[in-house]
């Protein structure tokens, strides 16, 4: 497994986590991204008609900015809602990703 491999990995399983999302295992950085995406915009079109209050809280614990997402539904075509807010939520997990694997390699370089 490449590191690329490894951070979309882990950005998968805490997206699946958060949002409780069943999640592929095997699958190649892009294809998991994919999936995962997919799901994710199913699941927050879901939170959007059924709790919205719900997504909120989920978008405050990962972490995602919430300028950005009120700026989103400000400003975006409604049906590209979920889309935008996935890729969000995607980039910052995937971001957060990074800082942990720099974070144990300098760990490491500390042994």
């Amino acid at each position: 497994m490449t590191s690329s491999d490894a951070l979309a990995r882990s950005a998968a399983d805490r997206i699946a986590i958060a949002f409780d999302i069943d999640e592929g295992h095997g699958l190649t950085e892009h294809d998991i991204l994919q999936q995962i995406r997919e799901e994710l915009v199913s699941r927050i079109i879901h939170l959007l008609n059924a709790n919205p209050e719900k997504l909120m809280a989920i978008l405050y614990r990962i972490d995602v900015q919430e300028a950005v997402v009120n700026e989103i539904f400000a400003t975006a075509i409604p049906p590209d809602v979920p889309e935008l807010i996935a890729e969000l939520i995607i980039e910052r997990q995937l971001a957060k990703a990074r800082t942990r694997a720099e974070h144990q390699r300098s760990e490491g370089d500390d042994a």
